[in-house]
């Protein structure tokens, strides 16, 4: 296949958010299509910085940074519903109908006591002549929640930290 040509927009993805196995996933509706995800380059390292008095003389690579971070915003509709299952915070707080959620984190390694979550994010390509769609899992995501009044719509903003790596897929 060659290279796609077709630029995506934020039209074309879409979040689903995942428990252990998938046994439970929630698609994100009425979100804003502000997804950003820090730290995608294949080798992470950090770096140490060594200096003579001041002026550096030697960038060294250090510890593997095995974290990347992100964010998107969705529309606040509710903030809970324990016996209907759609419930943005319930899905990252495991409560309500998501109450029975199993962590992410709490297989495999890294080994993670906090509740994790996997986030998929994928986007249209078939339509567009690719041979596939194409998609990034971060995995073992750490979330916070923040909320936001507005009169052009309320919202819940989503930070995640992925300890578990990110898998991309898509045409081959």
């Amino acid at each position: 296949m060659a290279y796609s040509s077709v630029i995506k927009t934020r039209r074309d993805g879409k979040i689903t958010l995942k428990d252990q196995g998938a046994s439970n996933t929630l698609e994100i509706s009425y979100e804003e299509g502000n997804l950003t995800i820090d730290g995608i380059q294949s080798q992470k390292s950090g770096q140490s910085v060594l200096r003579d008095r001041g002026v550096v003389v030697n960038v060294r690579k250090s510890d593997d940074e095995v974290s990347s971070t992100g964010s998107f915003s969705a529309y606040f509709r509710q903030f809970s519903d324990g016996s209907e299952a759609g419930s943005l915070l319930d899905f990252i707080n495991k409560s309500g109908s998501y109450s029975g959620n199993t962590s992410t984190g709490s297989t495999g390694t890294p080994f993670i006591e906090q509740y994790c979550i996997d986030i998929q994010y994928e986007v249209e390509g078939t339509d567009f002549g690719d041979d596939a769609d194409h998609a990034v899992t971060m995995s073992k995501c750490i979330c916070t929640v923040s909320f936001a009044e507005s009169d052009a719509g309320s919202t819940f903003t989503i930070n995640f930290t992925s300890y578990g790596g990110l898998v991309f897929s898509g045409p081959s």
